[in-house]
């Protein structure tokens, strides 16, 4: 009861699990429930210190030396299994995150996975959820101790001065045309365009823009994922435009993909399009095991801004000032997720 005391002063509930925070040193942690794992960042290199504890089932993630610098923060009643993620300074140099499992189920501690991305870039994998039936951690007070391997080499994974790095990969370039529509309207060319204006209005909110291609270049898939590793991006946003083929020119529509930690960012993106452009049809956000989406290691999400095969599509994208709403709405929707 004292680690649950510990954290009930000056709570911030959130409608959102993740929260991307001000202070110098937590620059974002986020609960993933789809994949139930718990992601963090740090403006420096951090080693966690993770353990286990009964009487409620915890999961405790210290980490040494890190400011929190604001109230704690709490989400609560988040699924079946997991009852409730808080985040706290549990002392001046410690900020703690607790996952605390519904009151049926427990895990066990040497399932769950603890792994770097970078030194300052982590993620704790929750395990499979047992019934106390199944197992249960031991009753005594002492925590149970989770492996912790060293971080993984390299500086911090992001851009000078604390900025995120956002890899903007616009679809196809140079010999690869991608979809070819209506009037011989490219894939590659609307693509790039709304790409552009993408970074563009991103470096103007002062974040730092990587692009897998600026010019009519071909980028092979891997190119792209390794460009995005490279850079150590923070997140990873792929633009495409859609086709059918069958003269089938009344499928219209926008949708966005995702695989597994992109989730919430495809969301952000695409509830901004839908809010800020007048699409021909919401196909909604939807999981996709596309190479770039499963191979890059930040969380990444895919684009599908139209189909240059249908009649409104493709109206739409041979206008200008249509691809221009476009690119702000997918902006905003980045720095939605990324704030």
């Amino acid at each position: 009861m004292k680690l649950l005391k510990s954290f009930l002063w000056g709570l911030l509930v959130s409608q959102t699990v993740g929260v991307a925070v001000d202070a110098n040193d937590l620059e974002y942690w986020d609960f993933d429930v789809r994949q139930n794992r718990v992601e963090i960042v740090t403006e420096e290199g951090v080693r966690p210190k993770a353990s286990m504890i009964a009487n409620p089932t915890r999961l405790i993630i210290d980490l040494p030396g890190v400011n929190l610098g604001k109230p704690s923060i709490s989400q609560d009643k988040i699924s079946g299994y997991v009852k409730e993620v808080r985040v706290g300074q549990f002392d001046p140099y410690t900020t703690r995150i607790v996952v605390e499992l519904g009151e049926e189920y427990s895990m066990r501690p040497w399932e769950v996975k603890v792994r770097s991305l970078a030194n300052n870039r982590w993620y704790v994998q929750l395990s499979d959820f047992q019934p106390h039936s199944v197992y249960s951690l031991p009753a005594e007070e002492a925590p149970v101790a989770i492996i912790v391997p060293l971080p993984k080499p390299g500086g911090p994974s992001y851009g000078s001065r604390g900025r995120y790095t956002v890899v903007i990969d616009p679809g196809h370039g140079g010999r690869d045309p991608g979809a070819i529509g209506l009037g011989g309207l490219q894939e590659k060319r609307v693509v790039l365009s709304i790409s552009a204006e993408v970074a563009k209005i991103l470096r103007q909110r002062g974040f730092n823009v990587v692009m897998t291609r600026s010019g009519d270049s071909f980028v092979s898939l891997s190119g792209r994922v390794q460009k995005a590793e490279n850079s150590n991006a923070n997140v990873f946003v792929s633009i495409h435009a859609n086709a059918v083929g069958g003269n089938k020119t009344q499928v219209n529509g926008m949708e966005t993909f995702y695989f597994s930690s992109g989730y919430r960012l495809a969301l952000s993106i695409h509830r901004n399009i839908v809010r800020g452009v007048t699409i021909a049809r919401n196909r909604g956000v939807k999981q996709a095991r596309f190479y770039v989406l499963r191979k890059t290691s930040m969380p990444a999400a895919l684009v599908e801004v139209g189909f240059v095969t249908g009649s409104v599509d493709n109206r739409n994208l041979n206008s200008a000032s249509y691809r221009q709403k476009m690119a702000e709405a997918i902006a905003d929707g980045i720095t939605e997720y990324l704030r």
